[in-house]
């Protein structure tokens, strides 16, 4: 069993690479499926291949003897499972939650050649690796994502992109989101991913994962859900607002593109299962502002903006309350809160919802240790900043 190679969802997903073939030892665990497949193979060498994959796919956490087909694909009832094979590699990746899809592969020195059928130089400017490296990665991103997408008709530039990439040139690790354009009868929406990249040894390992998005909230008066690219234009609407974003620090954006770039390179969702959710007016099926979750490097915050028309209308507490019952139902340790002294209404519903506040601090200390705008600190300076939290455990 490989030590997991990836930043995020380790547990989550379970990889092998590459395990010890167990051979027709394990041959007695197959499914029907396995055993039929099994005796069409003629070739010794299709057939070692065969057991190694089953070997990766046991070591991974699959239970063999479950496995069936769906058309040429090897799946199981129990959990999302995929493999790949090179000239000297095996792969496979198992979870019971999420979708997934891996590649592995070796260096591939045709690339560059056919580089322009699968990718854009646009997309290749997303990656700061070298250009071997950057070719590999794009085309094992995309070779997990159809994996992942399980239907046929797919064209790797166009319905393919992957929209932002970060890579640590130490770890040799690498991740970022992707989206899945192509839609068919089984999926009628295009999809988010994230993916992930690591070099190991001398393969290039690539896995897509997808969370299936989260069924909306109902409040009495307002539904929350998940940004989709359809609300752009809102969400650049409700940022260019100054009155909306006065204590936010928030830039805004410079076009509506800009707000559509934000949702569509929007990790939140599918690395950590929670984000900033919409929040639906039920009476009006509108927009009216965003709640819910962020986690940072000091903690998970509970965070809130609204259009002006619906302040001081409870709208805000509402959301937040059911923001604190999703927290609770995906059994997190601890939400935390922070607000401008002036920004009487945030702190307000904060205080409403049962966080507590634990600490005040002049905002210039707090610049100190984060970055914050000069024209912002210029604006806010003699605020007090209130940090609140509410243990959930």
């Amino acid at each position: 069993m490989l030590n997991y190679p990836f930043k995020y969802l380790e547990e989550s997903i379970c990889i092998s690479v590459n395990p010890t073939t167990q051979g027709e030892a394990i041959m007695d665990q197959f499914s029907t499926a396995d055993r039929t497949k099994f005796s069409k193979l003629k070739s010794p060498a299709k057939q070692q291949e065969f057991l190694w994959s089953r070997s990766a796919l046991l070591q991974a956490g699959a239970h063999l003897e479950s496995i069936t087909y769906l058309g040429k694909k090897p799946i199981t009832n129990e959990a999302f499972i995929s493999l790949s094979h090179c000239q000297d590699g095996v792969s496979a990746v198992y979870s019971k939650g999420l979708e997934v899809g891996i590649d592995i592969e070796t260096r591939r020195e045709n690339l560059r050649r056919i580089a322009p059928k699968f990718t854009s130089e646009e997309e290749k400017k997303r990656f700061t690796c070298d250009e071997q490296t950057t070719l590999q990665f794009i085309w094992g991103i995309k070779e997990s994502l159809f994996k992942l997408y399980g239907f046929g008709n797919v064209d790797f530039k166009q319905h393919l992109d992957i929209t932002s990439f970060e890579w640590n040139a130490q770890t040799k690790q690498g991740w970022g989101t992707a989206w899945i354009t192509q839609t068919c009868a089984e999926r009628n929406e295009p999809i988010q991913c994230l993916v992930q990249t690591a070099v190991v040894g001398d393969h290039y390992i690539c896995i897509a994962t997808h969370r299936k998005p989260m069924a909306p909230i109902d409040g009495k008066r307002v539904r929350l859900r998940e940004w989709t690219p359809q609300d752009a234009s809102w969400l650049y609407e409700l940022n260019m607002n100054p009155a909306v974003v006065k204590y936010t620090g928030d830039a805004g954006f410079t076009s509506e593109d800009s707000a559509l770039n934000l949702i569509r390179t929007y990790p939140n969702y599918q690395r950590d299962g929670y984000g900033r959710w919409m929040a639906i007016d039920k009476s009006t099926g509108l927009p009216i502002g965003w709640c819910g979750l962020k986690k940072n490097p000091w903690g998970i915050d509970l965070g809130f903006r609204f259009l002006e028309y619906s302040w001081g209308k409870g709208i805000a507490t509402e959301c937040a309350l059911k923001t604190i019952e999703k927290a609770k139902h995906l059994k997190l340790p601890r939400l935390i809160g922070r607000a401008l002294s002036e920004n009487i209404g945030s702190w307000k519903v904060l205080e409403k919802v049962g966080m507590q506040r634990y600490h005040s601090v002049p905002i210039e200390e707090f610049a100190e240790d984060f970055n914050i705008a000069s024209k912002d600190l210029e604006s806010w300076k003699g605020q007090m900043l209130h940090m609140y939290k509410l243990d959930l455990k």
